[in-house]
């Protein structure tokens, strides 16, 4: 499965060397994640170029909350204007918050997926495939389908 994931990165990066990127410079709104378990809460993306963007989001889980920081790679897909892909990765770092658990885990994140950004409306909505493994205290694994809503700032 790494080097598969390794492979299709590569891919991507030498199918879009030297096109343009970046429909917009920075959004804000909320993103879910449904899978084994969900999570959602407030996220922000600010495209750093033209084919690179970091992500940020505070997620609300069920007894814990969580800071979330991707760095991605986005470009353009050929033919269908504001939709682009994205593959990066990055961190998670949760807190529990209940049950008598007070726990700190932390996690590496990889994602992969769509970013479409309207026409003629300040809004993006993105679509992504976000493994999710667990480093500490515990290890463990999860696959999650992220959905993310944002208003494009001028």
């Amino acid at each position: 499965m790494k080097k598969v994931s390794v492979v299709i990165f590569l891919f991507f990066c030498f199918v879009s060397a030297g096109l343009q990127a970046q429909t917009y410079k920075t959004a804000i709104g909320a993103k879910f994640y449904v899978g084994d378990g969900s999570a959602g809460g407030i996220n922000i993306r600010h495209s750093l170029s033209n084919n690179t963007a970091l992500e940020g989001s505070l997620l609300f889980f069920s007894g814990a909350i969580g800071l979330e920081g991707l760095y991605e790679y986005q470009g353009p897909i050929n033919g269908a204007p504001g939709l682009e892909y994205f593959v990066g990765g990055g961190a998670i770092l949760s807190f529990s918050t209940g049950n008598g658990n007070n726990d700190t885990n932390f996690g590496l994140r990889l994602t992969g997926g769509l970013d479409y950004k309207f026409d003629n409306a300040p809004i993006a909505v993105s679509l992504g495939l976000d493994p999710f493994f667990y480093l500490a205290p515990h290890t463990g694994s999860s696959m999650t389908l992220g959905i993310g809503f944002r208003y494009v700032l001028p």
